[in-house]
């Protein structure tokens, strides 16, 4: 148990923030609150260890002048030994920030992304949980946000050693292809103009640059997660969401005459995605899977308008190998 262990490679990384303002002014936003983890467990004693294989940050009051802010930040990242299954190694990578603000228009009291996996000897595909993720009261524009987060949406453990959650027919890719159905159905009842302006279907767009178009092509998969898990190539892998959909409440408020009136939200949603005119395009919960990588960032922002420029919080990745697997 203890070859299989120490020999294992951990690594993870959390961070609250980071990202490119090019207007009101240009800012390079650098990983805010980083923390990684990385490299084995062999020949270190167990005091070292528990030094070596646990790291966090603990931030306060960020504030990128009126643009965004937080109140606080706190990552961590940790990789172990299993108590629970012989000769598994656990790693663990967890981003939380309370308080955001960005641009008085997207609110929240708390946000967090947590990753564990757990990989067992002789088996390349870790089990993966996301247990711990939630959004805490975000709000668009006062507006009460309420996004259907599905944790166990990678699914369960995968049989056999060299199986991977991008390969065809498994539970993950099922999902992932129900997804992407879903946003090209909501996509197409848009209007010409519609359409246009949220840029969201255009060439240059994420649905088509960072979601492969919603269009899943198995046998460039399954080349390029063999390359990326044989021969060290690069891959960006599957990008998908937790979010299912978002419901964005109204808000009620009573006219002079006292009669109720209900204020409609100033945004669409198509399922994890959201469209705020004058605004931009906000992408909840992305999930990215390598062939043993999930890299998941909780807001993504394509801000254009008040401000303009690509901004992600609260984002946390796990990989790893070894162990024999």
């Amino acid at each position: 148990m203890a070859d299989n262990v120490n020999s294992h490679y951990f690594h993870a990384e959390a961070h609250a923030l980071t990202g490119k303002l090019d207007l009101p002014f240009k800012e390079q936003i650098k990983k805010q609150a980083f923390v990684k983890l990385e490299g084995t467990l062999a020949d270190l004693s167990e005091e070292d260890r528990a030094q070596r294989n646990y790291f966090s940050q603990h931030a306060k009051n960020f504030r990128l002048e009126g643009i965004i802010s937080y109140a606080a930040a706190h990552t961590q990242v940790s990789g172990h030994e299993s108590k629970k299954h012989a000769g598994a190694s656990v790693t663990l990578s967890t981003s939380v920030v309370e308080d955001l603000n960005v641009l008085n228009v997207v609110t929240a009291d708390r946000v967090v992304a947590q990753i564990s996996t757990t990989h067992f000897p002789g088996v390349q595909t870790p089990s993966v949980t996301f247990l711990g993720t939630h959004f805490e009261n975000l709000r668009i524009a006062r507006h009460r946000t309420e996004p259907y987060l599905k944790l166990d949406l990678v699914g369960e453990k995968l049989s056999g050693a060299g199986a991977l959650h991008v390969d065809q027919g498994t539970g993950f890719m099922k999902a992932v292809e129900a997804q992407y159905q879903r946003l090209k159905a909501k996509l197409e009842g848009l209007a010409g103009d519609e359409r246009k302006t949220t840029r969201l279907a255009e060439p240059d767009g994420s649905l088509t640059k960072k979601y492969d178009g919603l269009n899943l092509n198995y046998a460039n998969i399954k080349t390029q997660a063999s390359e990326a898990a044989n021969k060290g190539g690069k891959w960006d892998g599957i990008t998908c969401s937790l979010v299912e959909n978002v419901d964005i409440k109204d808000i009620s408020v009573k006219a002079a005459d006292g009669k109720p009136v209900q204020i409609p939200p100033p945004a669409k949603s198509f399922g994890h995605v959201i469209h705020i005119p004058d605004f931009g395009n906000i992408f909840l919960a992305e999930l990215t899977v390598n062939h043993n990588s999930y890299n998941l960032t909780m807001i993504r922002l394509e801000l254009g308008c008040l401000a303009d420029g690509s901004v992600s919080m609260v984002s946390c990745n796990v990989n790893g190998k070894g162990g024999g697997g």
